[in-house]
């Protein structure tokens, strides 16, 4: 079966583990990782070249990945006016 997964991305041990995981304790976990980053990001310091670059891809491979999984299991929200 041919995977989903982006051209030249191998899978890692942390892939493995989070596609056998506990959704729920993945799910958790990244919303501990979110409030995290919020708050940095409240304290309005400025962020090193280094920081935002790290922080901008990890978004944009997040909201690729959202949206992907978005088409296929929702396809129907795409119509929906966001509130």
């Amino acid at each position: 079966m041919a995977s989903d997964r982006p051209v030249n991305q191998s899978t890692t041990s942390r892939d493995v583990h989070v596609l056998h995981g506990d959704r729920a304790d993945v799910l958790h976990q990244f919303g501990e990782c979110a409030s995290v980053l919020r708050d940095l990001l409240y304290d309005d310091r400025p962020l090193d070249e280094e920081e935002f670059v790290f922080i901008d891809k990890h978004f944009q491979i997040l909201n690729i990945a959202y949206l992907r999984w978005k088409r296929k299991h929702r396809p129907t929200d795409e119509g929906q006016p966001l509130v």
